[in-house]
């Protein structure tokens, strides 16, 4: 009996779609036919350099055809993909190698020099024992062509098959690390199975179809934007790729230009949309996709008002299980709070203070349930024991998220924030969200992250980091914030700023913006 693997979708679709675009990008394309047959040339490439079934390659590269190709050669060799953020700094990616124990690295021309500094003498480091590849190219050519363009492997012959030992449903596909906002990352293994599970779930409650275009802006490092390359695959739609959306501009004319038909974004990127949206002809957009962070109502208004012709899908999910909730975009308009029900092949409950488990009417951790549950951090047994523990059947394991949220009476989800965020200020819980849902209602707010500080009276200071246009009145906004809010849920202080940091992601940056206001507190201090 064979096992399903995600490289049958690839292989399925370029046979069912040989010619069709598979990827779009600003300065070339790619036919599904093309893209099998250089992720096979890589395959190859890669098992010359040693690689084998199980091992671990860093894909250290911008979003573009390279990173897909990547991704599929690795699925080919039954190889462990461990995609990095291409701004990731190099003393991270050394952390990264050395944690993942990875056999290989991958990387473009830009990044080549930055890969000589990774490199070290002393002997117990795994990186020194690193297979380089992009030691094999030819100097000139380091810097005037990316690391797996695969014009470089010309001399090896088109492939239609890799030859492979059996697949299990339960090898490792890949390793996503998180952030790492609470500490170093952890690196969350999916398997086969997660991740043909989480495909198959989302592609078939947002009907995705050969005839979509989809427009990723999302990094692909990230699991959001990785699944849909993924997801193209499964249905034969072809996926048009931008780098980075650092050129709005330019972003929004390439929607326009290749009649893009689904749009994945995280909130983060609304503020930048919103002011230049009507520039654009966005009739071709049929679906909305958000998840990262639920929408602010606000922001499912704007969208609705940009995208007047396209289904908004608000969903919500995490790296250890990829998406576990969406909004059927009927109920948007009446539930614009919630991000919705279980996604299909998930269940879900939430698990109150005292240890009940509820389906409904209740608020406590979020609990999931299914095929698409990571099976673990890589080499971290005391995290995974944290998130993991026993379901309903005996050996099963479940995931404990770290969210809290509410389920209403008819079984809709709300986050409400996540355990490790929740402030407690005054001797009250406050949760973030619900600060920033008030603040973000107010006119001229684009963006606002709340965060606590330690103080000696409240506890935690309750910090208001909002990015508005200069005339935002504060004193407005405090009285808005008095009129909306319990007492001890108002801020104690407001941070203004035109724009706040991201992290690579495109979320706030809470990480500096922490730092940053610790650091403005000691300096008040002196």
């Amino acid at each position: 009996m064979s096992v399903d693997h995600l490289t049958r979708w690839l292989s399925a679709t370029s046979t069912a779609y040989p010619d069709n675009i598979a990827i779009i990008t600003a300065s070339d394309e790619i036919s599904w036919l093309a893209l099998k047959q250089r992720a096979l040339s890589a395959a190859h490439y890669l098992k010359s350099c040693g690689v084998s079934r199980g091992d671990r390659i860093l894909v250290w590269l911008p979003n573009g055809i390279d990173f897909v190709v990547s991704f599929w050669a690795t699925q080919y060799l039954q190889a462990v993909f461990v995609p990095v953020n291409p701004e990731t700094p190099p003393e991270r990616v050394t952390w990264l190698l050395n944690d993942a124990e990875a056999q290989a690295i991958i990387a473009d021309g830009c990044r080549a020099g930055l890969l000589d500094a990774l490199q070290t003498d002393d002997a117990s480091s795994h990186t020194a024992s690193l297979i380089r590849i992009y030691d094999r190219l030819d100097p000139q050519q380091r810097c005037s062509a990316s690391l797996l363009t695969l014009e470089q492997l010309a001399a090896l012959p088109p492939s239609e098959t890799f030859p492979c030992t059996p697949t299990l449903d339960v090898d490792l596909a890949c390793l996503i690390y998180t952030s790492g906002s609470t500490g170093n990352p952890k690196g969350v293994m999916l398997t086969q199975r997660n991740m043909l599970s989480a495909a198959t779930s989302v592609s078939t409650y947002l009907e995705l179809a050969h005839s979509d275009r989809i427009y990723c802006t999302i990094p692909m490092s990230f699991d959001y934007g990785l699944y849909q390359a993924i997801m193209a695959a499964r249905v034969g739609a072809s996926l048009v790729i931008e780098r980075d959306f650092t050129r709005p501009i330019f972003a929004l004319s390439q929607i326009a230009k290749y009649r893009a038909t689904v749009f994945p974004i995280v909130p983060s990127l609304l503020a930048l949309i919103a002011p230049l949206a009507s520039r654009y002809d966005f009739s071709s957009i049929r679906k909305i996709t958000n998840t990262a962070a639920a929408l602010h109502p606000a922001d499912i208004d704007k969208l609705m008002h940009i995208f007047p012709q396209a289904d908004i899908y608000s969903m919500y999910g995490l790296t250890e299980c990829h998406r576990c909730t969406w909004l059927p975009p009927a109920m948007l308009k009446e539930n614009k709070e919630s991000v919705g029900y279980a996604i299909p092949n998930t269940e879900l409950w939430v698990v109150d203070d005292q240890g009940h488990a509820h389906t409904a009417d209740a608020t406590g951790e979020l609990v999931i349930r299914g095929a698409t549950v990571m099976s673990g951090y890589w080499r971290n047994e005391a995290q995974t024991k944290k998130k993991l523990r026993p379901g309903p059947i005996p050996g099963e394991q479940v995931l404990y998220t770290g969210d809290i949220c509410h389920l209403d009476k008819n079984g809709l989800l709300y986050f409400v924030a996540r355990l490790d965020d929740m402030l407690k200020s005054c001797g009250e819980k406050v949760a973030p969200k619900e600060v920033e849902g008030v603040i973000k209602r107010f006119p001229g707010v684009s963006q606002v992250a709340v965060m606590g500080l330690p103080h000696a009276i409240y506890g935690d200071e309750i910090v208001a980091c909002v990015e508005a246009d200069n005339n935002l009145d504060l004193t407005q906004l405090k009285a808005f914030c008095k009129l909306h809010l319990e007492g001890y849920k108002c801020p104690h202080r407001y941070f203004i700023d035109t724009l706040l940091p991201r992290n690579p992601n495109g979320k706030i940056d809470k990480n500096r913006l922490m730092t940053s206001l610790l650091r403005q507190s000691q300096q008040e201090r002196l």
